[in-house]
């Protein structure tokens, strides 16, 4: 997914900016000015912060796969532009991640292909049989019946409140094993993608002025 974060500093009273591996992550290096891991990162980027599963914040206590919300005095102006969807450039996450994938011994979606890696995960299948994924829930209210018809969206088309996904992800094969439904503290649920137990991808980051 291609994601761009557009700011309007012209009403802005109060500096705030978001977390960066720059500002925020202990594996940026000063000296050679890149990150510790990814070298041919964008340092600077939001949202390649919020995305990245190998973030490892300065401040101990925070542990928030979102970028931050912003408080009710601030007055930027925050549009988050979604563009093309894509899960399916494999080969790059494989390589990144060391896995090699056999289709022929797949045996998604009746069990994944991969394990999680994390106690707080659980494997899902959909009632149709059609597609599967890990549920991680951090919602205080893990349980409630949803429909179709009733679910209320959130600040993006497939970001809404469910404690298991209401739509297919749609991704290769060799991917789907990863992907997962994560539901935030407020019950708002996204797919994003597991690696070594890490979410390493937001398919939709909230933005800044989502309340």
């Amino acid at each position: 997914m291609a994601l761009q974060l557009v700011v309007d500093n012209t009403l802005n009273k109060k500096e705030r900016t978001a977390p960066t591996c720059r500002l925020n992550c202990e594996l940026f290096d000063p000296v050679t000015k890149e990150c510790g891991i990814n070298h041919e990162i964008n340092p600077d980027d939001p949202l390649l912060a919020a995305r990245c599963g190998d973030m490892i914040y300065k401040d101990e206590d925070d542990d928030s796969v979102y970028l931050p919300e912003a408080d009710e005095q601030s007055e930027i102006e925050y549009t988050l532009t979604e563009e093309e969807v894509d899960f399916e450039d494999e080969m790059m996450f494989m390589e990144f991640n060391g896995d090699k994938f056999n289709a022929v011994q797949s045996t998604y979606p009746e069990q994944p292909d991969y394990p999680a890696s994390r106690d707080d995960a659980i494997w899902y299948i959909s009632p149709c049989g059609a597609y599967g994924c890990w549920i991680v829930n951090k919602s205080q209210k893990r349980f409630m019946a949803v429909t179709n018809d009733k679910v209320k969206s959130g600040w993006s088309k497939n970001v809404y409140k469910s404690p298991y996904p209401l739509h297919n992800h749609n991704t290769a094969l060799s991917l789907a094993s990863r992907m997962a439904w994560y539901v935030d503290e407020e019950g708002y649920g996204q797919y994003v993608i597991l690696a070594n137990g890490k979410i390493s991808m937001i398919s939709s980051p909230k933005p800044l002025d989502w309340k």
